[in-house]
């Protein structure tokens, strides 16, 4: 992995870590109006955005389907590319993924298409062959002899082509395409470039590419002496392939934005779905866009949102849904499906995102997706944020921070940053919080490397933006784990440098990275004991008690702890910064003079809106059965540990009787009922537990 300085930036030494080799770009300028590009109201339900992208469309548009989506990995040797002169390659499209990006059987291929990640600082012209062949092959079997390769393939393209400098789809039509059909299975694509005598660039072309098949998937070589007959490399990395048919389309979908963590919080919450409709025609048509959510576990619909518009010409509209956060902590996809009447081609007429509805944590990153890689400042320091939203007063008091560790490197100093969302534009403006330094994880190469940050005390974030992220204080690459956003919704990620500057830009100048920060607030448990001394069968005297939330794993570690007040019926909530909504754990209850009581074997979990867990209800809610029935069907702690040693025995005895007979009163330990006196009634509650032999059972 190395560092990459980026296009369209007007810092020229802004780079970013990629997994890729080293490839350098000349800066560009950009607008410097640093306002949110698209900026809506705050509606709730299905409003339609339109956005007009100035492109000339023919009635009758021919559709370019993405046959081989890209996954967050790039490279230069699987695309055309400036920096050698001679290129061969050749890969395998799969059947299973032919079907599932719905390109049609029985249809000749007119162009095919590549998406670059990365442009070029000269544009090259070179000769330019493209081969395909109809194949059942699951793995790519064909020779690293090019002259054999090529064997039983079909040649769909030869002529000049010119590579832009851009990056973004760049789309080839096929000069021969009547040449061949595609009919229904998986596709070998070759292609040959060469460019014996033009110029070469210094920074290569980077395309953007797909990971999911094992190794060997894809063959090539490059050289700048003369075309290699026999393939220098193999490779996992496939490009971002579509495919262009002459088929009418009239309608896209995607892409799909959401939260990729959506915290559920006691406060009135909505979750905002945008997606993406694209008319790809200058006709009149009626779009039909339905947006379902769905329970990834079992498929449950939780939301159907169906929008209808007219377009008379090629633009974007972005259909917005929001709706009320339920209590349902669970994987949720959003699936969005747009149609017009007439349309032929189908294949781009989905698209999807995922959710994870949580307790307490918000971020952008999809905890189901693995990351691209690391970002951070190669040269310079500055900031770089994320914007949050609160329906509610909201106390932040930890973040959850990613970084990919690389060997040898880490170590980097860092803060973490609050910025209010009072700035010119709602940009970033007051400084609400700034972490003392801190040093990012070291570990080997392409390792996930999680911390959290603990807040000295809650920062207090009122109704609406806010915005957290990280300070790179030097120039050393601090790695933030990102995941990519193609293309990277605007209004939401933001960069400064150096440090302090407040010349916010957006991500969506420089590279599509939805890098990892998650603010969080506390998980909370409501929790309903009844103290036998202090209990008299309809109303309970209020004091404090202390929970410690322990693993459920030997050695049963304490994790976090929170005090609390249990009212007059028995309940405190409780508050946690150390703890998560997905693991077990056991419930240490304490009192200053009734017995220790563990939670029940079976497991507890923190996934509640609060979560809350009775003690009162069944001995079995205790660890052991460990508790004693006070009334019918009421059940409470043992009193009379007054001195806390996990027992009750003689020496509470003892000492509960000694102050009965000087009639002690006021806030003391030995006051087993809870009623300021230490008198007889104390006394026979530890001495009946004594005689018992009442301890803590524990696991």
């Amino acid at each position: 992995m190395r560092n990459l300085i980026m296009k369209k930036i007007s810092y020229p030494f802004y780079s970013l870590l990629l997994i890729s080799c080293l490839f350098i770009f000349s800066s560009e300028t950009f607008p410097q109006d640093l306002s949110p590009r698209i900026k809506y109201s705050e509606t709730v339900n299905s409003v339609i955005f339109s956005k007009n992208i100035n492109q000339e469309y023919d009635s009758q548009q021919s559709a370019a389907i993405t046959v081989l989506p890209h996954d967050g990995n790039h490279s230069r040797h699987s695309a055309p590319q400036t920096l050698f002169r001679y290129a061969r390659c050749y890969f395998l499209i799969l059947a299973s993924e032919m079907n599932s990006s719905g390109f049609p059987s029985g249809v000749n291929i007119t162009s095919i298409g590549y998406n670059y990640k990365y442009g070029t600082e000269i544009s090259t012209k070179g000769d330019f062959k493209v081969y395909l062949q109809n194949t059942n092959d699951v793995t790519n079997n064909k020779s690293m002899n090019w002259n054999l390769a090529i064997t039983g393939m079909t040649l769909v393209h030869s002529d000049s082509l010119r590579i832009p400098l851009s990056d973004g789809p760049f789309d080839i039509p096929l000069n021969q395409s009547n040449a061949f059909v595609y009919t229904g299975g998986g596709i070998y694509v070759a292609f040959e470039y060469s460019n014996p005598s033009g110029a070469l660039a210094v920074y290569s072309n980077v395309a953007w590419c797909n990971k999911v098949l094992p190794v060997p998937i894809l063959k090539s070589s490059q050289s700048d002496d003369s075309i290699r007959v026999i393939a220098t490399g193999t490779s996992s990395l496939r490009p971002e392939m579509r495919f262009g048919t002459s088929l009418t389309e009239i309608v896209s979908a995607g892409p799909v934005y959401s939260m990729g963590m959506n915290a559920v919080r006691p406060c009135p919450d909505t979750v905002s779905v945008r997606a993406v409709i694209n008319h790809v025609r200058s006709a009149r048509d009626t779009i039909t866009v339905i947006t379902k959510i769905k329970r990834v576990s079992d498929g449950f619909l939780k939301h159907t949102f169906l929008n209808t518009f007219v377009s008379d010409s090629g633009e974007k509209k972005i259909i917005i849904n929001k709706y009320l956060s339920d209590t349902d902590l669970s994987l949720d996809s959003v699936i969005v499906t747009a149609s017009a009447p007439g349309e032929v081609i189908t294949g781009n007429n989905n698209a999807s995102y995922l959710i994870k509805k949580n307790a307490n944590t918000n971020s952008y990153y999809i905890p189901s997706m693995p990351p691209a890689g690391g970002v951070g400042l190669s040269v310079g320091t500055g900031d770089y944020v994320a914007r949050f939203h609160t329906p509610c007063t909201l106390p932040v008091c930890a973040v959850d921070l990613s970084f990919y560790a690389e060997s040898g490197q880490g170590s980097t100093p860092y803060k973490v940053v609050f910025f209010a969302a009072d700035g010119p534009g709602g940009l970033p403006g007051t400084l609400l919080h700034s972490s003392a330094l801190r040093v990012s994880p070291v570990s080997q190469s392409g390792v996930i490397k999680r911390s959290v940050y603990f807040l000295p005390s809650p920062l207090i974030i009122y109704h609406g933006y806010y915005y957290a992220g990280y300070t790179q204080t030097e120039e050393r690459n601090l790695r933030v784990s990102y995941q990519t956003e193609t293309p990277i919704r605007t209004g939401e990620f933001y960069y400064t440098t150096p440090a302090g500057a407040g010349n916010w830009t957006e991500f969506a100048w420089i590279s599509p990275y939805r890098f990892d920060i998650a603010p969080r607030t506390y998980l909370q448990l409501e929790l309903k004991v009844y103290l036998q001394g202090f209990y008299n069968g309809s109303k309970m005297i209020s004091d404090t008690v202390k929970v410690f939330v322990r693993s459920q794993s030997p050695p049963y570690i304490v994790l976090d702890s929170a005090a609390s007040v249990l009212d007059t019926t028995g309940t405190g909530l409780f508050s946690f910064i150390n703890v998560n909504s997905d693991s077990c754990y056991y419930f240490d209850v304490r009192h200053r003079n009734h017995l220790r009581t563990f939670s029940s074997s079976s497991c507890q979990q923190l996934n509640g809106i609060p979560a809350s867990y009775n003690f009162t209800t069944s001995s079995a809610k205790a660890y052991g059965n460990n508790m004693t029935q006070v009334f019918s069907g009421k059940f409470a702690f043992y009193g009379g540990d007054v001195n806390q040693d996990g027992t009750i025995d003689a020496a509470d005895v003892s000492s509960v009787d000694n102050a009965a007979v000087i009639s002690l009163s006021g806030y003391f330990n030995t006051d087993v009922t809870g009623d300021n006196f230490v008198d007889a009634q104390d006394v026979s509650i530890v001495d009946n537990n004594a005689y018992n032999a009442v301890s803590v059972i524990r696991p």
